[in-house]
């Protein structure tokens, strides 16, 4: 693992912390990473937060929205698909 992503925090709904469902939503809100299903949530869900290099390690196309500057967000339809990215309105 790189220097990049070794332990900075990220955090993560339980879908992805349980390892239940894949990163789809990648988003920098004032360059605190979230890392998201992507999917519906129950209202009293409470985010984790996780070393970004573990998610990493689970799936490297990952590395491909490392780059991603804050307060833009990315997202794909499915593990392994392009990333669209943009900025937060």
């Amino acid at each position: 693992m790189d220097s990049m992503t070794t332990e900075i925090p990220a955090f993560v709904c339980a879908h992805v912390f349980e390892k239940r469902s894949a990163v789809l939503f990648v988003c920098r809100a004032e360059g605190d990473w979230q890392m998201l299903c992507g999917g519906p949530h129950e209202g009293d869900e409470v985010p984790r937060v996780i070393g970004l290099n573990h998610l990493v390690e689970d799936d490297r196309s990952l590395r491909e929205i490392l780059d991603l500057p804050p307060d833009w967000e990315a997202e794909r339809s499915e593990q392994g698909s392009k990333w669209d990215r943009r900025p937060i309105t």
